[in-house]
C-alpha cells in the first residue's frame, strides 16, 4: 500500500487537498531570458535530470508561463495587481530577499518548507518559512583587458577608473550591493564613482556588454554574467573584490492566492533537488544552494569569497531612499533593461 501511494503521488510531491501537480504555473522573475527559456523547457519536459531521466512521473504535465523583468519592474507589476484584484503569479523569483520581507508582511506569500533532506544553509531559508533561495549570485568587478590590462582588486580601485559603470538599483542585486557598499564606505563611495565619469546602466546585461565591447573600462556586474562572457572569449576578466561582496540568496516563493499551488510546490521542490540545482549550475552558471552540488567550473568555493552582510529587512525600508540617491548622482541610466 505504501509503495502504491508513492507511485501514485510521484517522487517528491505528496497527495494533498491542493490536487495533482499538473497544469500551468505562472512565474514572475528577474532571471535572464536565456536561462528562463531553458528552464521552461526543462519544466515542460517533466523535469529531466542531466542524463535525460524523468524526475517526476505523476500528472499530465506542468507548463511554465514566464513574465520577466528587472526586480523593480516585477515589483511594480505586483503592486499594480495587488491593487486590482490580486497577484496572477503562482511563483515569484527575484534577485534578492528584501521584497519578500515586504510581501510576507502583507500576507502575499504562502508557507513553504524545503525537503528535509536538502542540505541548504539556514541563512538561505526564510526564518519565518515563506521563501527559500533557489540560486546564489554576487556582484563582482569586471574590466576590459585591452583597456585596463593591470586589472583591479577591490571596490575602491573602481574609483580610479574614469569609464566605469554600475547597474541601477532597479536590479535587485545592484540594490543590495549599493546598500552594502554604502554601509561600508559611506555614500561618498558612489559620489566619487559618479564624479570621475561613472555611468549608471539599466541592467547587469548592459554592464556586461559595455565592458566587453570597450564602452567601459570597468564595471560592477553579476558574477555569472562575467563568467559567461569570459568563457565566450570576450576581452574581460573579473574579481570577487578583496574587501567583500554580497553573496545574495535569490529567493523563490509561492503566492498566497496561487492559482495552481500544487504544481508551484512541485516546481520549487525540483529546483531545490540535486538534479534541479545541477541543471541551474549548467544553464545559468549560478552557485547552487545545496552543499552537495559543485559550483560552476572554475569558480572558487562560495565560502572562499569574502562576504559583506546585508540586513534584508532594513534594505526593504531603504529601497526608495537608494533610488533617490541614485537619481541624484547619475540622473538617467543608459543601456537596455
Amino acid at each position: 500500500m505504501v509503495v502504491s501511494l508513492l507511485i501514485a503521488c510521484g517522487l517528491v510531491v505528496s497527495c494533498s487537498s491542493e490536487g495533482p501537480a499538473e497544469g500551468e504555473v505562472v512565474l514572475y522573475t528577474s532571471m535572464p531570458d536565456d536561462v528562463v527559456d531553458r528552464l521552461e523547457g526543462v519544466i515542460e519536459r517533466r523535469f529531466p535530470d542531466l542524463d535525460g531521466n524523468l524526475w517526476i512521473t505523476m500528472g499530465s504535465g506542468i507548463s511554465l508561463t514566464v513574465v520577466r523583468g528587472r526586480t523593480a519592474d516585477i515589483q511594480e507589476l505586483i503592486a499594480s495587481e495587488v491593487n486590482n484584484g490580486g497577484i496572477r503569479a503562482d511563483l515569484i523569483w527575484l534577485a534578492e530577499p528584501s521584497p519578500y520581507e515586504t510581501y510576507k508582511n502583507m500576507g502575499l506569500l504562502a508557507p513553504y518548507e524545503p525537503p528535509l533532506e536538502a542540505p541548504i544553509l539556514p541563512s538561505h531559508i526564510d526564518a519565518d518559512g515563506f521563501y527559500v533561495a533557489g540560486r546564489i549570485i554576487s556582484m563582482v568587478i569586471a574590466w576590459n583587458t585591452s583597456l585596463w590590462p593591470e586589472g583591479l582588486a577591490d571596490w575602491p580601485d573602481l574609483q580610479n577608473v574614469e569609464l566605469n559603470a554600475f547597474p541601477a538599483p532597479e536590479s535587485g542585486a545592484a540594490r543590495a550591493t549599493i546598500k552594502a557598499l554604502t554601509d561600508k564606505y559611506g555614500r561618498e563611495f558612489f559620489t566619487t564613482l559618479a564624479s570621475v565619469g561613472g555611468v549608471s546602466v539599466r541592467s547587469n546585461g548592459a554592464a556586461r556588454d559595455g565592458v566587453a565591447e570597450g564602452t567601459f573600462e570597468a564595471v560592477a556586474v553579476l558574477d555569472y554574467m562575467a563568467r559567461d562572457a569570459k568563457a565566450a572569449g570576450s576581452a574581460i576578466d573579473f574579481v570577487y573584490p578583496a574587501g567583500g561582496t554580497v553573496s545574495i540568496p535569490s529567493p523563490i516563493a509561492i503566492t498566497t492566492d496561487a492559482p495552481n499551488p500544487a504544481a508551484a510546490r512541485a516546481v520549487i521542490d525540483f529546483i531545490l533537488s540535486q538534479p534541479g540545482q545541477k541543471i541551474l549550475v549548467e544553464i545559468g552558471n549560478f552557485y547552487p544552494v545545496r552543499s552537495d552540488v559543485a559550483p560552476p567550473v572554475g569558480a572558487p568555493p562560495l565560502d572562499a569569497i569574502t562576504a559583506l552582510d546585508v540586513d534584508w529587512k532594513e534594505l526593504a525600508g531603504e529601497i526608495d531612499a537608494i533610488s533617490t540617491l541614485w537619481e541624484s548622482l547619475y540622473g538617467t541610466s543608459v543601456g537596455s533593461g
